[in-house]
């Protein structure tokens, strides 16, 4: 058998609960105003984005997995992670619990027997938005996190009392063949199995999508968050992956001083949207059982893009991909670049030849749930346009990401 059929026959294998994981608990009373929540992923860039959110938007007490071997040293993780992100007020020690953990796929999270019935009948609602983001890894790498922790977090919903799930998932489960040329793809939709889906990463989000799914149909109520391109704060510009395909391609843009010419549409999310976004429905009973899609509902042209980073005091020329491609590997070997540039551009050259998310055709998405789940709230996107690329400029040149424009030199 070869590789390939191997990981789809262990995908569809592994969307299967096991058959000890049963509903059968009346649900938690303060399920939609909890009074504690357990939280996964805090040390991640969206999971203490979320977490920030809990302190100051409700009173819950937060109960957070963090990988380490004591509580000291959890802690010793997580609020310096807090702290780089400018969210982190000593007021919240006295309401984040951390709860030391080997692995989150240990049955149990690795827990006592005492400790772990103590949280399951404890916290009353399960944010979970732990994960590996290596788009490099195969399925196989990424599964024990991605997937067994999934489980892990559904039993945990199971015991003591039944407790509601929020997944962190992803739009990228749909971007397959099956869906490619429907209509309009809604948020009730579930995202077909099609062996076009990319990477490791989307292997392993599509089965933990689809483990919490069935976990809904067996009565656990079950809401399912899915972003696509995930930026910095909107506030500051903070951000955490900046390899992610967009940033890369706009430094490189930057450095070249040209730019491709494209027709596609840029839809990118930020974090504290994401975040404010789930909170708030999470105390809603009518979202349970739904599923909800971040994209921004007014996507930037590219070239429009471009046209706004020029407004920034980039000079781009433009040129067509194929000139612009060729543009940029001519860098890698460019007797008088840097070494550093020399890596990033060939690092860039390699994003653009590979298949990726930014190039790919999507279906046309609805958020309609989204929409209704946030009226008269004033969580709103914000516009993509100087104000919001500027922000994330700004923390850019902050980090040392990109140069200044050279007007400001």
């Amino acid at each position: 058998m070869d590789l390939h059929r191997q990981t789809t026959d262990q995908m569809l294998a592994d969307c299967r609960l096991d058959p000890d994981i049963q509903f059968r608990h009346p649900v938690s009373p303060y399920a939609f105003s909890p009074r504690a929540v357990c939280l996964t992923g805090a040390t991640g860039f969206l999971g203490g984005y979320l977490l920030y959110e809990l302190m100051t938007k409700t009173g819950a007490d937060a109960y957070c997995l963090v990988r380490g071997t004591d509580a000291a040293e959890a802690y010793e993780r997580l609020i310096p992670h807090l702290a780089g992100y400018g969210l982190w007020n000593e007021a919240f020690r006295e309401r984040i619990h951390v709860i030391p953990v080997h692995d989150l796929a240990d049955r149990h999270f690795g827990m006592t027997d005492t400790a772990y019935r103590d949280l399951a009948a404890k916290v009353d609602v399960i944010y979970h938005s732990a994960g590996s983001l290596n788009m490099a890894f195969p399925y196989d790498r990424l599964k024990r996190t991605n997937v067994t922790g999934t489980m892990e977090v559904l039993r945990l919903a199971a015991a003591e009392q039944t407790k509601p799930v929020h997944l962190l998932s992803s739009l990228v489960v749909f971007f397959t063949e099956a869906h490619v040329n429907d209509a309009l793809l809604s948020e009730a939709d579930a995202p077909l199995f099609h062996d076009t889906l990319k990477g490791g990463y989307g292997k392993s989000k599509w089965v933990a999508d689809r483990l919490v799914a069935a976990a809904g149909e067996m009565g656990l109520p079950v809401t399912i968050h899915r972003p696509v391109r995930v930026m910095g704060s909107a506030a500051t510009g903070a951000m955490n992956d900046l390899s992610d395909i967009l940033p890369l391609v706009l430094k490189a843009c930057v450095l070249l001083q040209k730019c491709p010419v494209l027709d596609i549409d840029v839809t990118m999310v930020p974090v504290d949207y994401v975040t404010s976004s789930m909170v708030h429905l999470a105390g809603r009973p009518d979202t349970a059982g739904k599923g909800f899609h971040y994209f921004h509902p007014n996507p930037a042209p590219w070239n429009r893009l471009m046209e706004i980073i020029r407004n920034l005091g980039y000079p781009l020329e433009a040129l067509s991909y194929v000139d612009w491609k060729r543009a940029l590997k001519k860098r890698v070997t460019d007797p008088n670049e840097t070494q550093e540039h020399k890596e990033f551009f060939a690092g860039a050259f390699l994003a653009t030849v590979a298949p990726h998310f930014l190039f790919y055709k999507r279906p046309v998405m609805d958020a309609g749930n989204l929409a209704e789940g946030l009226r008269d709230t004033g969580i709103v996107y914000p516009e993509i346009d100087e104000a919001l690329m500027g922000t994330y400029f700004d923390h850019w040149r902050k980090v040392g990401f990109v140069p200044h424009p050279p007007a400001a030199l």
